[in-house]
């Protein structure tokens, strides 16, 4: 059998809930049998996907299942990737209820999403700044929610902790959300994010439940000096990306990878989504995609015994989502022994480790808004 073919053997269907429907097939590739569950949302279903942090904390894991039942979803997958050794810190963007909650620095796959079931695709790397329109002035952003290092302006969220831990060798800025509170569907906010200036410390603030804190390291004072002598509190700031154009509307982002599908066409390009090659090989596998009626799907492949399943690489898991299941666009999550589906309050799929992987964001399946 050529690398690039595959063939159905099985398929089980069922449906979950209105508009909702599992699949299970079983193929066969190159290297052998595996084993591919996918959950179909049809557009006009009262459901939607979205993005739930572990725990509310960035740095924290939790399992899929525990995570899907906290929020009481009927279905869950996997999400963006995160460093399994370290702090356990996301690798990708995360926004959430139009708050950013991590950044992406490289130039990777992302999935917008919003509370009518729309669903979009697109690749950049994130930048953000704070704008001073009354003094005219930018302040380039570090990230959010890590440790402050030398030189930096870091964004700290609830999603932290209750406080940002800092020193008192810098200056923190504690900003209000004004907006955007909700955005009507193809709407842009056009101006960003809006916050008001609240207060100010050297250090070790307490994080607002709908906020922010600026956080400046002494050297970043030294640099900025002459742009902060507006942030006193009373003053509207503004938070501005470089989201692509249309994107502001989008209430939740994920970021993922690589990139398999886009508008029909095989588009996977690990050199310039800074991936390494080598993660092509045969493995557990995640994806989210649409198909060309416009259904959202969740993909888990699962890879464990030779004789059960035995993986997929993202060129295989392409051309099934294209030939076989009618995607238009598919974009690749975390995978291994992080790849786990759940639904209906059970686990459906063998994650690779026996056990649900804990990890550190999930994308769940709920009633829409």
């Amino acid at each position: 059998m050529p690398t690039e073919a595959w063939q159905l053997d099985q398929q089980w269907t069922r449906p979950v809930r209105p508009g909702v429907t599992f699949f299970h097939f079983r193929l066969t590739f190159e290297q052998g049998p595996a084993h591919l569950y996918m959950l179909q949302i049809d557009p006009d279903a009262s459901y939607t996907i979205r993005p739930v942090v572990a725990n509310n904390r960035i740095g924290s894991l939790a399992p899929v299942d525990r995570l899907a039942r906290e929020v009481n979803a009927v279905a869950a997958i996997n999400g963006g990737f995160f460093d399994t050794r370290g702090e356990h810190l996301p690798v990708g963007l995360i926004r959430i209820d139009y708050r950013y909650v991590f950044e992406q620095f490289l130039p990777r796959p992302v999935l917008g999403l919003d509370a009518s079931g729309r669903i979009d695709f697109a690749t950049f790397a994130l930048h953000s700044e704070l704008y001073l329109s009354d003094a005219g002035v930018t302040i380039p952003l570090s990230g959010y929610n890590r440790a402050r290092k030398y030189g930096q302006v870091v964004g700290f969220s609830r999603e932290f902790g209750t406080t940002t831990g800092t020193n008192p060798w810098g200056r923190e800025i504690i900003l209000k959300r004004v907006s955007p509170r909700e955005l009507p569907s193809g709407t842009s906010n056009l101006l960003g994010q809006r916050y008001l200036v609240m207060e100010e410390s050297a250090g070790d603030s307490t994080i607002p439940d709908d906020g922010l804190v600026l956080s400046f390291h002494s050297s970043a004072l030294r640099q900025f000096q002459g742009r902060l002598e507006g942030l006193y509190p009373g003053t509207e700031v503004e938070l501005r990306t470089n989201l692509p154009p249309g994107w502001e509307a989008y209430p939740h982002l994920l970021g993922g990878g690589p990139m398999l599908l886009s508008d029909g066409v095989i588009v996977l390009d690990y050199a310039s989504e800074m991936f390494a090659r080598k993660m092509n090989s045969p493995a557990s596998r995640t994806a989210v995609g649409i198909t060309s009626r416009g259904e959202i799907v969740l993909i888990v492949i699962d890879k464990g015994d030779k004789g059960y399943s035995v993986g997929a690489t993202w060129d295989q898991l392409a051309l099934v989502g294209r030939d076989f299941l009618s995607l238009t666009d598919l974009m690749g999550f975390d995978g291994g022994g992080s790849s786990t589906m759940f639904i209906n309050d059970r686990v459906v799929n063998q994650p690779s480790g026996g056990t649900p992987r804990a990890v550190a964001n999930i994308l769940a399946v709920v009633p829409m808004a």
